[in-house]
């Protein structure tokens, strides 16, 4: 009863945080994380059963971590494996060293120093993905970066945190680390040699919808708990098996069906990072909290950035993915806790460092629900993190020579790739643009014109004839690049048609007052639509903008009185 009372009470304050920070236009996770330090013991000591509510929250971490297996294209995650792998590397070897250098300066002892740069070394797999996936930037060509570099974290935090767990001896850790690769080798042995049969398996158990939700659930738990037997934690196991389904010509209903119960079980896992956040005042130094904080959230990114521009990447993708990792690891988290419970580190020592872990985990949240907005006043500043040529710069080289009286399409993701079928089958000249290299080379491949660029570098945009085009459609959701195309367009070419894709109706609204032609709202998209959108003249001519304006407005109204 007292499980049930203490969930009730995590839900009930959950709520009431939540209607705050969505008044204020904040992430969710921020108001998670305050119920939980609201109910925890820096305030109201309320909860009782929090093993229990901890253990409820590992359900969201491994279920979480099974969809985003479950929704990997691992043809196109191959594209960037050796880049994610040199950015992850580089990144833990230069924080670590920086981090470790900080802390003794700060006058901490060397083991305490260790276990600074190990703590603020680890970003968090669960915060990204969480927020990725609610911007609908996991497919991105940075979510797919992040996604990459967090696994090589998370497979370098585990190898640290099995080497803090053995004895000083040169041979003790020799051994573990060499018994921890033969572990994860024969795990993908063994999922490898068991796909036919798995296969065989769900193909009866699809049958019946329930009992495919079951035992994908339960395949999700035996990998992910057979790792953990390996001492390799249940996240790497959950995300080995939902990579092990996505083959399944029915990954996307299970992936549907076991998304409202990891939104449950994920919440509890952020109201855990705040029950767990104890400070002691009295030997809290602030300054040094203030600084670790400044470290992980700037100095972070500036590193990642460096390197990232090192190996060719634009500016703008640099950007967004050093942002994504600007923050504190679950594993960090686990490696306090290690150290408290070996004697290495003291309580007030462990209070500090989680609540720099607490700080910028909500700090990143708030910057990385906000990157288009910080990138747009900011991004002409960040040129120095870039290289003049490099295998992701501006392909402008390469635009088709005959460009004239063409429709330029920007973005051919899901929406973008069902208005491009549409026009292929009209057989009209089009020019498509991404800054996703995997999605230039297979268009180039089909033979489409399409060039890889940022549509928020204005010599970029120059370079594309818009001036002589009479179409322009973007299905990116970034307002301010969209709005900035819209402002540029009108100035070199009032003749231009202008589609853009809004979040919401207010930007809807915007986009009208500024002169576009149609707004594309992703909720009310339809087929018919997509036909309408790329008919004939004689469409634009019928489509009546005032009222689909005051349709925006009343779409709005039921929004704010939901």
């Amino acid at each position: 009863m007292e499980l049930i009372i203490d969930l009730g009470i995590i839900f009930v304050i959950a709520s009431i945080f939540g209607l705050i920070i969505k008044q204020l236009k904040l992430p969710l996770i921020v108001a998670y994380i305050m119920a939980g330090v609201l109910l925890g013991d820096n305030a109201l000591k309320i909860v009782t059963d929090r093993q229990i509510i901890e253990n409820l929250s590992t359900l969201g971490i491994v279920l979480m971590l099974f969809i985003v297996g479950l929704e990997l294209d691992w043809k196109k995650a191959r594209d960037f494996a050796r880049s994610a792998t040199v950015i992850g590397i580089g990144q833990i070897i230069i924080t670590g060293i920086a981090g470790y250098f900080i802390a003794n300066y700060f006058g901490f002892s060397s083991r305490l120093a260790l276990y600074t740069a190990l703590t603020l070394t680890f970003s968090s797999t669960v915060i990204v993905i969480k927020l990725l996936s609610d911007k609908r930037d996991l497919n991105s060509l940075y979510g797919r970066i992040s996604l990459g570099v967090l696994l090589i974290q998370d497979i370098v935090a585990i190898l640290a945190l099995i080497l803090l767990q053995t004895t000083h001896s040169e041979f003790d850790y020799a051994y573990s680390l060499a018994l921890a690769v033969i572990k994860i080798g024969a795990l993908c042995i063994m999922l490898y040699f068991s796909q036919k049969i798995v296969q065989k398996i769900f193909k009866s158990m699809a049958e019946s919808s329930e009992l495919l939700l079951i035992s994908s659930i339960g395949w999700a738990f035996l990998i992910a708990l057979i790792s953990y037997q390996l001492n390799f934690g249940l996240e790497i196991g959950a995300f080995l098996a939902g990579i092990f389904l996505a083959t399944l010509p029915y990954h996307l209903e299970i992936t549907a069906k076991i998304k409202s119960i990891r939104d449950f079980f994920v919440t509890l896992f952020f109201v855990t990072l705040g029950l767990n956040f104890s400070l002691d005042f009295e030997s809290f130094d602030f300054s040094h909290a203030s600084a670790l904080i400044a470290f992980v959230i700037l100095g972070q990114t500036i590193i990642t950035m460096v390197i990232m521009g090192f190996l060719g990447f634009r500016k703008r993708t640099s950007f967004q993915t050093a942002l994504a990792l600007s923050q504190v690891s679950e594993f960090s988290f686990i490696i306090i806790s290690l150290g408290l419970l070996k004697g290495d580190i003291n309580q007030p020592e462990a209070s500090l460092l989680m609540f720099v872990g607490i700080a910028t985990i909500i700090i990143s949240t708030i910057l990385i629900e906000n990157t288009d907005a910080i990138y747009y006043h900011i991004g002409k500043y960040l040129k120095i993190f870039e290289k003049k040529s490099g295998p992701f710069q501006n392909d402008s080289i390469n635009i088709p020579p005959d460009v004239g009286n063409h429709i330029v399409i920007f973005g051919a993701d899901h929406i973008g790739k069902r208005i491009l079928a549409s026009l292929s089958r009209q057989k009209q000249k089009i020019l498509v643009v991404d800054f996703n290299p995997a999605v230039i080379k297979e268009l180039q491949e089909n033979e489409i014109p399409a060039v890889y660029g940022d549509m928020g570098d204005p010599e970029f945009i120059v370079a594309l004839g818009l001036e002589r085009c009479q179409l322009v459609i973007s299905t990116t959701h970034d307002f301010y690049d969209n709005m900035r195309l819209v402002k540029k367009i009108n100035f070199i070419n009032r003749n231009c048609k202008i589609y853009v894709l809004a979040n919401n109706p207010e930007e809807a609204i915007e986009f009208y007052r500024a002169g576009v032609e149609r707004v594309i709202l992703p909720s009310n998209l339809t087929g018919d639509m997509i036909s309408e959108l790329i008919g004939k003249s004689s469409h634009y001519q019928q489509f009546n903008i005032q009222k689909h304006i005051k349709e925006l407005k009343l779409q709005s109204k039921k929004i704010i009185a939901k």
